[in-house]
């Protein structure tokens, strides 16, 4: 891999978000995860990729609907995502669950054998994804099934970045990507992804769309949270002298969401594919 393209500085970033990524309490991966994997129609006894594991919010919710008899493969480009997830797995004395370092661009399995193909907040950010989706075609067994998550661009009446203003502020203004929301829609946008898939031999392709709720302890838990995934390339692309002023926007505007019970509730749209 090129160690100048985005490719391999996305990888640089999860490597180095490992430890922390969805650990710190903050509710937004795995409900989608969860929702993602309920639009799949897992069931038991099959076998199941999931590109772009993590640190397994979709894997273990998988794992859960496929059962004792089924299998579940995770795989992440990040070889430090793949060894703390690992570690997940022996803590949790996890059967039929295994996790390896492989590109979800091209997964080195052979022909027709997942029942299913499953990808959150993951597959969106792979480069050449007409291609990506012809090689996932080849994986499924006949009745297959793909189904794939990311953030719906909001770009009306402003643009918002997981439901808030600051964030897609500070994102347009030092993000190093063009792929950061909402400047540009996950998968291409609805028709795009559509198209694409029919293309690739997939039928039944059905798209929802979903508010998620992002749930956090405070402001400063949000701002936190921000450092622990994705959007860590957007602060260590930032100089230094506008984190505290970044932050102080972003904590701010978190606090016009804060409820009754004192936590921070953001809604934010999600968008889900499902192809057969």
């Amino acid at each position: 891999m090129n160690t100048s393209s985005p490719e391999a500085a996305m990888q640089r970033t999860f490597d180095s978000v490992a430890g922390s990524y969805d650990q710190n309490g903050v509710e937004y991966f795995r409900p989608i995860a969860a929702r993602l994997v309920e639009l799949a129609e897992l069931d038991s006894g099959e076998y199941v990729l999931d590109i772009g594991c993590g640190r397994g919010a979709a894997l273990f919710a998988a794992a859960g609907a496929v059962g004792p008899t089924g299998q579940v493969v995770g795989i992440d480009v990040s070889a430090s995502m793949v060894a703390e997830t690992a570690a997940e797995l022996r803590r949790r004395n996890a059967a039929g669950v295994v996790v390896a370092v492989m590109d979800g661009a091209a997964p080195g399995f052979g022909p027709g054998y997942f029942d299913a193909v499953i990808g959150s907040n993951s597959v969106h950010m792979i480069q050449g994804l007409e291609s990506a989706y012809g090689r996932y075609r080849t994986l499924l067994a006949p009745g297959g099934r793909l189904a794939v998550s990311a953030p719906a661009s909001v770009v009306e009446p402003e643009p918002r970045v997981f439901g808030l203003r600051s964030i897609a502020a500070a994102a347009a203004r030092f993000s190093v990507s063009a792929r950061v929301y909402p400047q540009e829609e996950a998968f291409g946008g609805p028709e795009k992804a559509t198209t694409d898939l029919l293309h690739a031999g997939f039928t039944e392709v059905a798209v929802h769309v979903e508010d998620v709720v992002l749930r956090a302890d405070s402001p400063d838990q949000l701002v936190r949270w921000t450092w622990t995934h994705g959007m860590r390339m957007m602060w260590d692309t930032m100089p230094p002298e506008h984190h505290e002023a970044v932050a102080r926007e972003i904590a701010a505007e978190a606090a016009e969401f804060v409820t009754e019970s004192g936590v921070v509730e953001v809604p934010s749209p999600v968008r889900y594919f499902v192809a057969r």
